[in-house]
C-alpha cells in the first residue's frame, strides 16, 4: 500500500520528533515515506555479517575499495569514490571518474567495493587477460542466507545502474565457472523498478542462461526514500523482499559460496550516461542472517519406488508424472520439498518449477503450475515401514506404481503395499 501524506500538524511534530531520534541513533534523518529499518534480531535466523556504516571510514576488515582490480591495468582507475557520514555509505561518481577498464570494457566508469578477491575473479570477458596479481582477499564470502539492505537508489536519470550482487568463489581456475545473483541491478532510467537477475556462468549447478525481472515495485519512490530488500538464498530457490513483502522468486540457487559486490556504474549495459554529476546512491545498513539449524547439505531429493526402484521424473513433459530410471543429475527427477502456511507439503520440480498435483478427474499424478490454495498441489507424508507414503489433500489419495503403466497412479492402496512406499534420496 501506498504511504499516504498526512495533514495535521500533530502530524508533522511527531515526524520531525522521530528524525531527531534516528539522528541520535546515528540513522540517516527519515522522510515521511521511507520504509524504517528493520531490527537486527530475526526470529529462527542468527546475525552473520553486519555492516551498519557507521563511523567515517569504511570497515577495511570486511571491505576493498576496489571493483575487481586485478583486470584493471591502472590499478587507481578501480578505486571507490564514496562517504561513509551520519550512518550511510554514499558511494559517488564524478564527472573526471576514469574509464575502469578501457581495454576490455569501453568507457564504462565504476564506483564499487566488495567482500572478497581473488586472481581470475568473474572473468566476464573471455578475452580479458588477469592484468597483474593482487592479494587474495576474503571479508565476507558465505552460502546460503537472508540478505539484506536499505537504499536509496540514485536520481541522476539517464544511463546507468546501482548495484547489490554476490558472485561465487568456487572456482578459481582462469575460467571462472561461477555464478552470480543480481540482488538489486537497477538502471538509472527506469527509477520506480526493481531489477533482479541470476546466472551460472557455466557453473553446471545452476541456470544455463539469464534468468531476469524488471518490474516497478509496488509502493513508494525508490529515488526519494529509503526502502528495503531483501534476498532469502535457500538450497533451492531465490526469494526476493521489498519492505518485507515477498516481491519476486528464481526456483533455482547457487550451490557455493559468494561474496559481495556494492556500487554505482555508467555506461555498462545500462545505457550511457548523461551530464548529471555527480551520480549517487545511499545505503543505509547490509545484513546477512542465517537459519537456526542451518540448511540441507541439498536442498532437491529424487523419489524411488519401493516396488520398482525407480524414481518420479518429468523427462518427457507429457502433464502426468513418470518413472523410471535417469540419471542422477537429472534435473527432471529432483524435487524441493516446501512447506505450505497450512502445513501441507508441496514437490517442486528443479526443472520446470511445477509441482507434483492429484487431479479428482483422474487416477494419475500430474505436473504444473499451482496456486498458493491449489489443495490438488498438496500432500501429506506418512510413515510406513521406513518409507513414506504422499496422500493427496484434494482427493485423499495416495501416490502409487500398482498398475505398472509407467506413469505415477494416485488412489487408494492399502498401506503395506510395496507400489506406495517411496524413500527420498539426496539429488546430486
Amino acid at each position: 500500500m501506498r504511504h499516504r501524506r498526512l495533514r495535521i500538524p500533530l502530524i508533522g511534530a511527531l515526524t520531525a520528533a522521530l528524525g531527531a531520534l534516528g539522528a541520535l541513533a546515528g540513522a540517516p534523518a527519515a522522510t515521511a515515506a521511507d520504509f524504517p529499518p528493520n531490527p537486527t534480531a530475526k526470529s529462527g535466523y542468527s546475525l552473520d555479517f553486519q555492516e551498519e556504516f557507521n563511523g567515517t571510514s569504511l570497515d577495511s576488515g570486511k571491505w576493498l575499495p576496489y571493483y575487481l582490480p586485478h583486470w584493471a591495468a591502472e590499478r587507481e582507475n578501480a578505486k571507490a569514490r564514496y562517504t561513509v557520514a551520519n550512518g550511510v555509505l554514499t558511494e559517488r561518481l564524478d564527472q573526471d571518474t576514469p574509464a575502469w577498464n578501457p581495454s576490455y570494457d569501453g568507457t564504462v566508469k565504476i564506483s564499487s567495493i566488495q567482500t572478497y578477491e581473488k586472481d581470475w575473479w568473474h572473468r566476464f570477458n573471455s578475452s580479458m587477460p588477469n592484468d597483474h596479481h593482487e592479494p587474495d582477499f576474503d571479508g565476507y564470502s558465505t552460502k546460503y542466507g537472508y540478505f539484506e539492505t536499505r537504499a536509496k537508489l540514485s536520481d541522476a536519470g539517464g544511463g546507468g545502474h546501482q548495484a547489490l550482487w554476490l558472485v561465487g568463489t568456487e572456482d578459481t581456475s582462469s575460467a571462472s565457472a561461477n555464478s552470480e545473483i543480481d540482488f538489486i541491478e537497477t538502471f538509472f532510467s527506469k527509477p520506480d523498478t526493481w531489477r533482479i537477475a541470476a546466472y551460472g556462468w557455466g557453473d553446471p549447478d545452476f541456470l544455463g542462461s539469464w534468468e531476469g525481472y524488471e518490474d516497478p515495485v509496488p509502493s513508494g519512490k525508490p529515488t526519494q526514500e529509503f526502502h528495503v530488500y531483501g534476498m532469502e538464498w535457500t538450497p533451492t530457490q531465490l526469494n526476493f523482499y521489498y519492505d518485507n513483502q515477498l516481491y519476486k522468486t528464481i526456483n533455482d540457487a547457487p550451490d557455493m559460496p559468494m561474496g559481495m559486490i556494492l556500487g554505482i556504474y555508467t555506461d555498462a549495459g545500462s545505457g550511457q550516461h548523461n551530464d548529471v554529476w555527480p551520480k549517487t546512491w545511499s545505503v543505509d545498513y547490509l545484513r546477512v542472517w542465517k537459519k537456526n539449524g542451518g540448511y540441507p547439505d541439498s536442498g532437491y531429493q529424487r523419489l524411488k519406488n519401493r516396488q520398482t526402484s525407480q524414481y518420479m521424473h518429468i523427462e518427457n513433459k507429457t502433464g502426468k508424472v513418470e518413472y523410471g530410471t535417469l540419471q542422477p543429475t537429472a534435473w527432471s527427477s529432483q524435487w524441493a520439498k516446501e512447506t505450505t502456511s497450512g502445513g501441507s507439503t508441496r514437490y517442486r520440480n528443479r526443472w520446470t518449477g511445477e509441482y507434483l498435483q492429484a487431479s479428482p478427474a483422474d487416477g494419475y499424478v500430474h505436473h504444473g503450475a499451482a496456486t498458493a490454495d491449489a489443495t490438488t498441489a498438496d500432500w501429506t507424508e506418512e510413515t510406513t515401514e521406513g518409507y513414506r507414503r504422499f496422500r493427496n489433500r484434494a482427493t485423499g489419495g495416495y501416490a502409487h506404481t500398482e498398475d505398472l503403466t509407467g506413469y505415477v497412479q494416485q488412489g487408494n492402496v492399502p498401506a503395506g503395499y510395496w507400489t506406495s512406499q517411496w524413500s527420498p534420496e539426496p539429488a546430486q
